[in-house]
């Protein structure tokens, strides 16, 4: 391993001018340090590593837009926090231009492939398999959307070249950065090294556990990977060597892929129009279906703005009530109506309109719990026949950016699971997907999130951007964390725009959640367990268990921008003049 006085010379190489203070995570949300000191900043970024952080800022140093750092961001965190995210995972992208006066979204996420069967429990001659194994491994790694939908906003709102975005990652890629602690305790769970054999060699030690923290480590494969995308441009590697290196690698592990190297190429990202909705004195907007996400947080917002008579108190077990009630509603929903557009007639808009958010908080009882929310009918009238049972279990990155000439990007971006199928392509983690979509539907069944060839499996994942009276950019953000990130954005909003709460102040909080049917869960070893009592007197079945978030977001005061990054993970925020 090389020491860590290497590690300073990539960062200056990169164009770093000092290394970031910490690189862990504090033990306890309580433990988070200010948002970025407290010190407004004229741009800023947060995502879930230092390093991303301080490469994103570096290149908006150098002239670049939002995208631009973004992009050398999310190639650092592929690096730096590979469980979670990088080019062989999903992205959905939310961006503000500001001279345009444009808001604008992208779905990158990663879609089956042509071949696909009716689920991922089903075998291409019709039979069953079995569960548990087909969670990881080749069949469950979907076409990759991360590079193209990179790619397609990086060509209409980029400034600097593309091999550029690339050489942060690759300098520390081949100088070493050292192991993170939360990616250290995932692979120090049980089995750890059994369970991610194709990173042993980068991870482990000889003796079978984790390298400890703080370790330096190298991904000269991924170095490798990176050089070839720069020289050769997104499209043309995608051609000429990315599709064969995922495909191959798909091939391993518990059943091989369907994929093939036609279903990476023919792949292209989508532009989707953002969906918007009045929250307070301000207009939330976030991201389309097949992301859920955005119209759960949108639903969440204006249902509890509409029962809360004024008062959003946390702390409060009568309001919290009332904000689990406006998710279990908002829940029903995204199970009912949700699929990828391009096969589903997805009601969106009729989702999100103020009035039917009017009619969905009449069915809020403000002293009792629904033991059933059930659907609501929107104006549309569109009813699919059976509700989506399953419940998206995903990791997820994180990325907020803002910029001093008013340009704004939210981009959330995963490869599902932690280590996704748990296959090294080129030195980066290929997604598994194809664990998102729903079971396959019984006989006259027509499920919304059902597997078909070239859709994309639902998401929770919303990148959110919010304006204010005048049409500015005020609050960019959003989450990481699997189902309950509709929650993690929700409640972040209710703190910032209606409590005036900093992000650091809004992401410390602990958590609440209706992700799983039939359940409020709340966050161990916060204050947020004392609501349980409250909350059970109220009818509500209540769970205290750990809620990993991975909550990143900037806030817009008149000095500037100020930011923070989960402090369950290993996130910062660093803003500049």
């Amino acid at each position: 391993m090389r020491s860590l006085p290497i590690l300073a010379a990539a960062l200056l190489a990169a164009g770093c001018t000092s290394l970031p203070d910490r690189v862990s995570v504090p033990a306890s949300p309580a433990a988070l340090p200010a948002d970025n000191g407290g010190n407004p900043a004229a741009r800023m970024a947060a995502t879930a590593h230092p390093l991303a952080s301080k490469a994103a800022l570096e290149i908006l140093a150098r002239g670049g837009s939002p995208i631009d750092a973004a992009v050398a961001a999310q190639m650092m965190l592929g690096l730096v926090e590979p469980q979670s995210s990088g080019i062989g995972g999903g992205t959905l992208i939310t961006l503000w231009d500001a001279k345009a006066g444009k808001l604008s979204g992208y779905d990158g996420l990663a879609a089956a492939p042509a071949a696909a069967t009716a689920s991922l429990r089903t075998d291409t001659d019709g039979k069953l398999l079995p569960s548990e194994p087909s969670q990881r491994g080749g069949r469950t790694v979907g076409v990759p959307g991360t590079v193209p939908v990179l790619a397609l906003a990086h060509r209409k709102h980029g400034r600097l070249p593309w091999a550029d975005l690339m050489a942060p990652a690759i300098a520390i890629a081949e100088a070493g950065y050292p192991m993170p602690r939360y990616m250290h305790n995932i692979l120090a769970a049980p089995d750890g090294a059994k369970n991610h054999p194709e990173f042993v060699a980068l991870y482990f030690g000889a003796d079978g556990k984790p390298l400890p923290v703080g370790t330096t480590i190298r991904n000269p494969a991924y170095a490798r990977t990176l050089r070839a995308l720069a020289a050769m441009g997104p499209e043309a590697w995608l051609a000429k060597e990315g599709a064969k290196t995922v495909v191959e690698a798909s091939k391993r592990g518990y059943r091989p892929t369907l994929m093939t190297e036609k279903d990476v190429t023919d792949y292209r990202a989508a532009e989707r129009e953002p969906l918007c909705a009045p929250f307070l004195a301000y207009r939330v907007c976030t991201m389309a279906p097949p992301s859920f996400g955005g119209i759960h947080v949108l639903q969440t917002l204006q249902v509890t703005a509409l029962k809360a008579n004024g008062r959003f108190d946390f702390a409060d077990p009568a309001f919290v009530h009332l904000y689990a009630e406006a998710g279990k509603l908002a829940q029903a929903d995204r199970r009912r109506f949700v699929g990828d557009p391009d096969f589903v007639n997805v009601p969106s808009k009729a989702l999100v309109d103020p009035a039917y958010a009017m009619v969905r908080a009449l069915a809020v009882d403000s002293g009792k719990a629904a033991k059933d929310p059930q659907p609501g009918i929107p104006r549309t009238g569109l009813a699919m026949a059976t509700p989506d049972e399953s419940d998206p279990v995903t990791t997820t990155s994180q990325i907020a950016i803002a910029d001093a000439n008013g340009d704004a990007v939210s981009i959330t971006t995963t490869i599902n699971l932690n280590f996704g199928s748990r296959l090294n392509a080129g030195g980066f983690v290929l997604n598994n997907a194809m664990t998102n979509f729903s079971a396959a539907p019984k006989p006259g069944e027509t499920i919304a999130n059902s597997m078909a060839p070239r859709k994309r499996p639902v998401t929770s994942m919303a990148p959110t951007i919010v304006f204010d009276a005048k049409g500015s950019p005020v609050v960019v953000g959003g989450s990481a964390g699997g189902g309950p990130i509709v929650d993690y954005i929700a409640s972040s909003l209710i703190e910032m725009l209606a409590n005036d709460r900093t992000p650091a102040q809004a992401l410390a909080a602990g958590h609440v959640t209706t992700a799983i049917a039939g359940k409020v869960q709340l966050e161990k070893g916060t204050a947020a367990e004392a609501l349980k009592a409250g909350l059970e007197a109220r009818g509500h079945t209540v769970e205290i268990a750990p809620l990993l978030s991975g909550i990143a977001f900037l806030k817009r005061t008149p000095a500037g921008w100020i930011g923070a990054a989960d402090p369950r993970r290993d996130g910062a925020a660093i803003g500049g003049p």
